[in-house]
Order: structure tokens, then C-alpha cells, then sequence
């Protein structure tokens, strides 16, 4: 089943697994104020895992990444792009990922 589309800054969770090997996202990313912004998303990683097994809740170029809790006691990180992109390096799997829908979802 194919993504239906979303309305734009729809808001969605990702759940990445633990797995085996080096955490990476699998995806080219930018800093924005208000979050990641998914540039690109690579044939491999957690990001291309995902979208291969959930097709109704794909992560699309254009979406923009807002929160990553690694399901610590203190919760999760929303915030900007910076702050974001240091979390992601140090955070362990699994963890949830909140995604904003991009225009690619809209339609």
C-alpha cells in the first residue's frame, strides 16, 4: 500500500529498530531552525530499512525531521536542526523519530 498523502506538516512517527552495524540514517540532510530537513534518502539505512517494510508511512525527500526520542526517561529532543543533528549522533536505538510531511506526501 502506497503512501495516500498526508496534509503538508502532518506530523507521523518512525520507530527505528536496533539492528546490526553503525547507526546511520541513510539520508543527506539540512539544519533548519525547526528541524532536519530530509534532502535525500540513500538506498541504505534506517530510513530506506523503514520505508521498505512500512510503504503506508514512507519518509519521503522534503520531510522534515522534528523530534528524536530515544525513549530515555527524560524524553525526547524537539528543536532545531543542530541540536537534532547531534542527538542523532549520539543516540542509541531503537528510538522514534517524529516526521513533518513534506510536499511529496501532499496530493
Amino acid at each position: 500500500m502506497a503512501d495516500t498523502g498526508r496534509t503538508l506538516g502532518e506530523e507521523f512517527d518512525v520507530m527505528l529498530s536496533g539492528g546490526s552495524g553503525k547507526w546511520r540514517l541513510g539520508a543527506f540532510t539540512f539544519k533548519e531552525h525547526n528541524g532536519l530537513r530530509i534532502a535525500a534518502i540513500h538506498s541504505t539505512g534506517a530510513l530506506s530499512d523503514w520505508n521498505k517494510v512500512h510503504p503506508d508511512k514512507q519518509v519521503k525527500a522534503g520531510d522534515l525531521l522534528v523530534e528524536i526520542d530515544s525513549q530515555k526517561p527524560e524524553g525526547g529532543m524537539r528543536g532545531n536542526g543542530q541540536a537534532l543533528y547531534e542527538e542523532l549522533l549520539r543516540v542509541p536505538r531503537p528510538c522514534r523519530l517524529v516526521i513533518g510531511a513534506g510536499p511529496l506526501h501532499v496530493g
